[in-house]
């Protein structure tokens, strides 16, 4: 990421618009070696981006008339909802129940969902079960 030969700053010099942040470089330089030299987590991050979407198409086919769509990839989902204040309420209740979600789109209709990706199947399960929940509860 950085050649120390030529790389060489006087103190303050380090940051700044157009160099990135030391400590996220070697984090992350870690975490690639960590986690993605052997391919395992790409097939976890796929298999825990369908027990999701499997989850909330779930939800979906429970509330039609509220749902408009499911999207997502990986692990990085949202479901819209027709109403736009519905997205708040689920996010509201989720949060009350102890999931913690977040809202986006243009009128924060949608509740997003962006698990880690070194979620275990169960976590991921119980915050899926209170998303349920938590959309039930604010019908």
């Amino acid at each position: 990421l950085f050649r120390p030969e030529l790389d060489i700053w006087e103190p303050g010099e380090h940051n700044g618009t157009f160099r990135g942040n030391n400590p996220a470089f070697i984090t992350a330089t870690a975490a690639l070696d960590t986690y993605w030299t052997d391919g395992q987590m790409e097939k976890q991050t796929l298999s825990r981006g369908e027990q999701v979407e499997s989850a909330l198409r779930a939800i979906a086919a429970e509330h039609r008339e509220e749902v408009a769509d499911v999207r997502g990839r990986g692990l990085v989902w949202g479901m819209e909802f027709h109403d736009k204040s519905r997205a708040g309420a689920v996010a509201s209740r989720a949060f009350e129940l102890g999931l913690l979600i977040e809202t986006s789109g243009p009128e924060s209709e949608v509740v997003k969902l962006l698990p880690a990706l070194t979620i275990s199947p169960e976590e991921l399960d119980e915050g899926l079960r209170i998303l349920a929940r938590a959309v039930r509860e604010t019908a």
